[in-house]
């Protein structure tokens, strides 16, 4: 692949060195580059600043104000020296994967370990399979509001398991383990690569479903994942 390092991407924030806080590597040192634009708009989603611009979530974001354009050499400048692993997220990654295949060969050839965010929706193309890159997949139940056949695609998260994803969902009662039992099913996913994080925005929210989710993990044989930065800092952004 030719890194093309004048191609841009549309940036919410950059942050850290600060810690992953969900899913395989939760509590690794971590640098942050969060993408801006989304396909779904989750009932609960935590950025709405990425991709709200008509207040659906309750807040009118100003798409001008929140989003820049970067340039992938802009991008790999910027990415510290100290910190070896590198997270995309979002909004939703994927939606700009034609350029983000850049910024992840260029962040290979510097020697960092790259994760990608994605809600699973999205096919990737078949430049991914050059990389070596994480996917994480964090496919929405019914609890995001986001309706089944916009949100799951069987076909598409059965891609991502050949490249070796994890997969994580926001739960918060037993329709949701019910769900994911079953999409695990189709898949043909197994439960020792599969995070279960409570759904919420606060520590409070969190450790209320400690409990609850501790032993359903337990039960099923499911990674738990506490979201490690909500219990240290709610809802607060850069983190």
């Amino acid at each position: 692949m030719e890194l093309q390092q004048q191609a841009m991407l549309s940036i919410s924030e950059l942050f850290g060195p600060t810690l992953q806080g969900e899913g395989k590597s939760q509590g690794m040192h971590t640098m942050f580059v969060r993408l801006g634009l989304c396909n779904l708009d989750c009932v609960w989603c935590d950025t709405p600043y990425t991709w709200d611009w008509t207040g659906k979530n309750g807040t009118k974001y100003d798409k001008a104000e929140q989003l820049q354009r970067m340039s992938i050499a802009q991008l790999l400048e910027r990415m510290p020296d100290g910190v070896k692993r590198v997270v995309v997220t979002g909004g939703e990654p994927m939606v700009q994967q034609a350029t983000l295949v850049h910024f992840v060969w260029g962040m290979m050839r510097k020697g960092y370990t790259t994760e990608v965010e994605t809600n699973g929706t999205l096919m990737p193309s078949y430049e991914w399979a050059d990389l070596d890159v994480q996917f994480n997949v964090s496919p929405k139940l019914a609890n995001s509001g986001v309706a089944r056949n916009k949100a799951i695609n069987i076909g598409v998260l059965t891609e991502y398991k050949h490249h070796g994803a994890t997969f994580k969902f926001v739960v918060e009662n037993d329709d949701c383990i019910r769900e994911v039992i079953a999409i695990a099913h189709e898949v043909g996913i197994q439960p020792s690569n599969i995070w279960l994080m409570p759904q919420g925005r606060t520590s409070t929210d969190i450790l209320a479903q400690l409990p609850w989710l501790f032993d359903k993990c337990a039960q099923h044989g499911f990674n738990l994942s506490a979201r490690l930065h909500v219990l240290a800092h709610n809802d607060k952004r850069g983190i």
